[in-house]
């Protein structure tokens, strides 16, 4: 009788044991199962990427703001919504100089920055189109000090997916 009390009380202790650690694992398995398919079903692709220097390399303000813009248009070409477009990040440069631009609302004012527009307007759904303007204040209109040449832009989802694209102005 005291071996089957014994028992039960023992068998009792291992399963108080066992199962939260079961439960762990199996929410732990969960998330990441769902993080993973996220990831697979987002992917952007950059269409396509001007600077506003013209054929000469002069300086052409086509948005009147009076600063250096290279814009870059990206695709939303997987099956999810891509959320949270001001937290993405943008790195942009002429090769070897490539910098990561923070997003106006965390730039405090202070230029490079970037800006972003959802050509149709409201969330970056699947087969829209978000426009990134990547801002300098150079000198522009007066005397600009961004050169023609290469140049290269990459940018990361908030969930890790990348696209990138070399351009030439």
């Amino acid at each position: 009788m005291l071996l089957t009390i014994a028992g039960v009380v023992a068998a009792i202790a291992v399963m108080n044991a066992v199962f939260p650690a079961v439960t762990r694992s199996s929410s732990a398995l969960t998330t990441a199962s769902s993080t993973v398919d996220e990831r697979i079903r987002t992917n952007v692709n950059v269409v396509q990427s001007v600077g506003e220097l013209d054929s000469g390399g002069s300086f052409v303000d086509t948005n009147s703001n009076s600063l250096f813009d290279f814009l870059v248009w990206v695709k939303n070409v997987g099956d999810v919504t891509v959320p949270a477009v001001a937290e993405m990040d943008v790195f942009f440069g002429q090769p070897g100089s490539v910098t990561r631009i923070p997003n106006v609302a965390d730039s405090v004012g202070v230029y490079p920055n970037w800006t972003h527009v959802v050509e149709g307007g409201g969330d970056w759904e699947v087969a829209e189109t978000v426009r990134f303007e990547v801002r300098f204040d150079d000198g522009c209109p007066g005397a600009c000090s961004k050169a023609a040449g290469t140049y290269f832009v990459r940018i990361v989802t908030p969930n890790g997916v990348t696209t990138e694209s070399f351009f030439s102005m």
